[in-house]
Parts: structure tokens; sequence; C-alpha cells
């Protein structure tokens, strides 16, 4: 970027200031184009989303019948903690995982892959489930903590896009 009399001028390498080695990704560029775009989005709207819902809600639901059902905060703090630091463990045993899980290695690729993949799940749905649980059971489920959550949701969405 250079800055010309108080206005901002950007500068573009040489390979994107050629327009024609910029790829054209919109779906009016061809029928066939259009035609991926609708399939994606009818694919990810009608089978991929409701399925996701559905794994979700199914965990959220046998967390709430097995985990202190009669315990809100013995259950919300349970989820939360196994949810971040499992999250945590994940994330350091990425590594070692790809180190052992190769794509030509068959039956690595697929248990590893599949498991990772269960567990990396339940483990998210366990960690956001634990905090609605402390959220609801500590602030009440009204209007006003409606609102309140949402301004400071608001708040930080805020300053983390700047």
């Amino acid at each position: 970027m250079e800055v010309d009399g108080g206005s901002v001028v950007t500068t573009l390498p040489a390979e994107v200031k050629d327009r024609s080695t910029v790829p054209d990704d919109s779906p009016t560029r061809s029928c066939r184009a259009l035609a991926l775009f609708l399939a994606d989005n009818l694919l990810s709207g009608v089978v991929i989303g409701p399925l996701v819902v559905c794994y979700w809600r199914g965990t959220w639901e046998l967390l709430d019948v097995f985990l202190y059902p009669d315990n809100k905060a013995a259950s919300g703090w349970t989820c939360t903690a196994v949810g971040n630091i499992g999250l945590l463990c994940i994330v350091y045993a990425q590594k070692p995982l790809a180190r052992w899980m190769h794509a030509d290695n068959t039956l690595h690729w697929l248990v590893g892959y599949h498991l990772y993949t269960y567990v990396l799940g339940g483990l998210n749905v366990c960690h956001w489930r634990g905090v609605w649980v402390l959220l609801d059971h500590y602030t009440g489920v009204s209007v006003l903590s409606s609102w309140t959550t949402f301004a400071i949701g608001d708040s930080f969405f805020s300053i983390s896009i700047r």
C-alpha cells in the first residue's frame, strides 16, 4: 500500500494485476459451474446440515441423560472441563497422529480418521454444552440474560474481526 497525497493507493503484485490469472470461481461462468454450485448447496443444506444437527442434538441429549442429570452445575462444569482439556489435548496430539495415520496404510487411516472425527466432534459438543448449561444455571433463562450474553458475545466478536 502506498499513500499518495492523503489517499491510499493499493499496489497489487504483477501476477494479480493481470486479471486473466485470477481464477473465476463464479457460479455464473458456465452451466457446469452453476450446476456444481447448486448441487453443493443442496447437498449442504438438505443432507449435511441436518445430519450435523442430528449429531449435535443426539450427543447433547445423551449428555443430558447420563452426565449428572439431577445436578446442572456439576454437569456443566464437567462438560466444560472435559471439552476444553480434551480439545487442548487433541491440538497437541495432531502431529504425533499425523505420523501414525498415513493414507498408504488403509487400516490406520480409516480407524484413525474416524476415531479422531468422533472424538473431536464429541469434545466440541461437550465444550459448547458445558458453557451453555453453566450460563443457563448461573444467569437463568430470561430476556435479560439473553440480551446480556448477546451483548457480551457481540462485543468480543466485533473486537476479534478488527
